[in-house]
């Protein structure tokens, strides 16, 4: 490590504001478009970045680099991006859970009042005519893919690419 860094790091240690708006400044827009490129949303990666350098803050006094500030930086922003990931795919999961639940209840008409189930329906109906026939089919009346692509005449691949299509579009239009 350059000895500059080592400076720079004992006064981020001793939580000088100049020293890290400058360090701040300088790597700000970098990090953001290193974590866009992750995460592809300009948006989450601000909000990750940003709480990089909010951790960085609070945790001044126990920071202890043996590597270049900037390569931490990026590091620490490619590990909360990865983290951000996980989460995500698991909100992701719990919602698709959660339609599958809808779509596969047989109280689904005696619960339509239900404001959660109601924009689920609203959203299946809003899919475009064959892939609403296939999540149908699929979750509905659970016919499983191969029954599916035979009953259309369609082959199987399509029906599991129209399903995760389908599923996309769901998690958008709800979530």
């Amino acid at each position: 490590m350059k000895p500059e860094e080592k400076i720079l790091i004992s006064q981020i240690n001793g939580r000088n504001r100049e020293v890290f708006k400058m360090l701040f400044d300088e790597h700000y827009t970098q990090l953001v478009r290193f974590a866009e490129g992750m995460l592809f949303d300009i948006d989450e990666a601000k909000d990750v970045v940003q709480n990089l350098f909010i951790h960085l803050w609070e945790k001044a006094e126990d920071i202890n680099l043996n590597t270049s500030i900037k390569g931490y930086l990026f590091q620490s922003t490619r590990n909360r991006c990865i983290n951000k990931i996980k989460s995500l795919q698991v909100t992701d999961k719990r919602n698709l859970l959660y339609m599958e639940g809808l779509l596969n209840s047989e109280t689904l008409e005696a619960t339509v009042d239900d404001v959660e189930t109601d924009r689920a329906l609203r959203a299946l109906d809003l899919l475009p005519d064959k892939m609403q026939e296939i999540v149908r089919l699929k979750y509905i009346e659970q016919l499983k893919q191969r029954e599916i692509a035979d009953q259309l005449g369609i082959t199987e691949n399509t029906i599991k690419t129209q399903l995760q299509r389908a599923k996309k579009k769901l998690r958008d239009m709800l979530y």
